[in-house]
């Protein structure tokens, strides 16, 4: 499990914590059953809070990514397609509440694509830093 921490980002240490493993997970960079590492080891890995760590690691399971077994740690869940497609429908349901908006705000389908486009190319560079370790900012 590789991450990387960015002190000046604007995102919470959690949060960083959580994207990035949900990224392994859903990529298929780690397996279903695969351990993680414990979330005392990974605070320290990370020098941070091991509060820091229970909560991503809480937050990854509250989405269905991880679980737990008392006394033997955090385990990738089973089925990434399954929540893959969770997120597919959750982007399909926002995607319907922005067309709402748009058309309430005037917009034509090709600003709205536009308006997307941005965000997309925003995030994507968001994501690319973070695979950098933060050296493009």
């Amino acid at each position: 499990m590789n991450i990387r921490i960015q002190m000046q980002s604007d995102i919470p240490t959690y949060e960083q914590i959580k994207l990035q493993i949900k990224a392994q997970i859903l990529s298929g960079e780690l397996n279903a059953d695969a351990p993680l590492t414990s979330m005392r080891q990974l605070a320290r890995d990370l020098r941070v809070s091991v509060i820091t760590t229970t909560r991503a690691y809480g937050d990854l399971e509250a989405e269905g990514l991880i679980y737990t077994v008392q006394g033997r740690g955090c385990f990738v869940k089973g089925n990434p397609e399954m929540v893959r497609r969770q997120y597919l429908a959750s982007i399909d349901r926002s995607l319907q509440k922005i067309a709402e908006l748009g058309c309430a705000a005037g917009l034509s389908l090709a600003g709205l694509q536009e308006r997307l486009a941005e965000a997309y190319l925003k995030q994507e560079e968001i994501e690319n830093d973070k695979k950098n370790g933060g050296n493009n900012s």
